[in-house]
């Protein structure tokens, strides 16, 4: 089996917003909007010097010698294709893949996909190996974002996204109505406190506090509905982050009547408020956990 190591920058883009469109305008005139998506994300990536791999469901997988080029072509299907009833996320990774039978194969490709997973509708999500490789001046065209932690990896690494058109930084936070500036003063000093029944953890500066069902996590909760690996409480650059990782979603509120289901996504918190893996939190079989953060 003939295969082939090669360092490139590796652009994965996702379609979202299909699903109700299919219900909205059917499937004949659904399945055209979405192909016309596709093609031309494709043929932006080609324009720039990727190298198509395959597109699985409303994904489309590119290779690039050339990580400016990559850059290039995100920026211009951002640039066209986050208006309207469909939307992509995409994430751009660099480094070493294995090439065979027509496919890739390698970390890289997983955390790529790691990178669009976890990007919200509308979003590039850039690893800093990406950012590192990319000329001087295409750099400018980045805004660093935050660290993140990604399942497998022992260390959280630096995450980029495209600066918008006013050069400000914006992430929704878990009451879904509260905005932060990332232009914003400098990161203060917090502690985030979990609290699950008798067990009580602490989490600071880039570190970590996990919960699921596996003996390994810092929190354990024995139950069906719990992923092994469910969710991770992390802090970095002064900001309190959830990144849940389970099949079954986690329910978190604030303090307020307000609750908001999240899966496979990071979310930053605030203050204080409740979560509850898997189940709403009034269901009687609930498992809450309580966090509160605190400064100083």
């Amino acid at each position: 089996m003939d295969q082939e190591r090669v360092l490139a920058a590796v652009l994965l883009a996702d379609v979202v917003g299909s699903t109700p469109l299919y219900e909205r305008i059917g499937d004949k005139a659904a399945l055209q909007q979405i192909s016309d998506c596709l093609n031309a994300m494709r043929e932006i990536a080609a324009r720039n010097g990727g190298d198509f791999i395959h597109s699985k469901g409303d994904d489309v997988l590119s290779l690039f010698e050339r990580p400016e080029g990559a850059l290039t072509a995100v920026c211009q299907i951002m640039g066209r294709l986050t208006k309207g009833s469909l939307s992509v996320r995409i994430g751009l990774h660099f480094g070493a893949v294995i090439r065979t039978r027509g496919e890739v194969f390698g970390d890289v490709i997983n955390v790529t996909a790691r990178l669009s997973t976890t990007a919200n509708p509308g979003e590039a999500l850039i690893s800093q190996s990406l950012f590192e490789a990319l000329p001087a001046g295409s750099r400018s065209a980045l805004r660093l974002l935050d660290k993140m932690a990604f399942k497998g990896k022992q260390e959280p690494f630096d995450v980029y996204t495209l600066w918008s058109d006013d050069g400000a930084l914006s992430t929704q936070i878990v009451s879904g109505t509260t905005i932060i500036n990332r232009r914003s003063a400098p990161p203060q000093h917090i502690n985030l406190v979990i609290r699950y029944g008798d067990q009580l953890r602490s989490c600071r500066q880039n570190e970590f506090v996990t919960i699921g069902r596996s003996p390994e996590c810092d929190i354990v909760i024995q139950r069906p509905w719990v992923s092994r690996h469910h969710a991770t409480f992390t802090i970095s650059n002064g900001r309190a982050r959830l990144a849940e990782r389970s099949s079954s979603g986690t329910f978190l509120s604030t303090g307020s009547d307000h609750e908001v289901f999240v899966r496979r996504e990071d979310v930053l918190l605030v203050g204080s408020g409740v979560i509850s893996p898997g189940l709403r939190s009034s269901l009687s079989d609930a498992q809450i956990l309580h966090y509160e953060i605190i400064s100083g």
